[in-house]
């Protein structure tokens, strides 16, 4: 599942995952209906498998641009403050371990990519929250413990829907692999 991905593939793949993040990250705060937002997936699966680290600023300046869209379109600016900066090393964790992952076949098992997955995407909401705590304050909140307990319900939510995304992208490279196989 992790096979070098070469030529028009690679970046059919870049574009695709370019276009989910576009088509789910605009209406994530949910006030647009539509699919949750597949940027945490998208983030893991480009290091995964598109594996170049230079277009890890570009898929950040899209989910940046889609932000920005979701504002102008109204979409409440409360998560748009200088704690926005905290979701670079955010997603790059979720990067870093797909980028990680791929670098050895041996680590692209499915138990092992479903541990490093949710390992990193405990990190990538830790840190994004802690961005906010630090310089988005939320008035109701008065220290990290009483904010943790508040922000700590939303993980499973991201974390499922990582795994939903992720898990169809694994089923449509089988699916792909397959057939590439079969017309051999």
């Amino acid at each position: 599942m992790t096979d070098t991905i070469k030529g028009r593939g690679y970046w059919m793949l870049a574009l695709i995952l370019a276009v989910a993040m576009s088509a789910t990250r605009v209406g994530h705060f949910g006030e647009l209906q539509g699919p949750p937002d597949a940027s945490w997936a998208v983030f893991f699966l480009a290091g995964l498998w598109l594996r170049e680290p230079r277009l890890f600023p570009a898929f950040f300046v899209l989910a940046w641009v889609a932000d920005l869209t979701a504002f102008a379109m109204g979409t409440p600016t409360d998560c748009y403050s200088p704690a926005y900066f905290f979701l670079i090393p955010a997603y790059g964790a979720l990067w870093a371990a797909g980028h990680w992952l791929g670098a050895d076949p041996a680590r692209a098992r499915v138990p092992f990519i479903i541990a490093v997955g949710a390992a990193a995407a405990f990190v990538t909401f830790v840190v994004a929250n802690l961005g906010m705590y630090w310089l988005a304050p939320s008035p109701e909140t008065t220290n990290l413990g009483a904010y943790a307990a508040a922000v700590a319900g939303y993980f499973p939510g991201y974390l499922l829907t990582m795994g939903l995304y992720v898990g169809l992208a694994f089923v449509a490279a089988a699916v792909l692999r397959f057939k590439r196989l079969a017309s051999e």
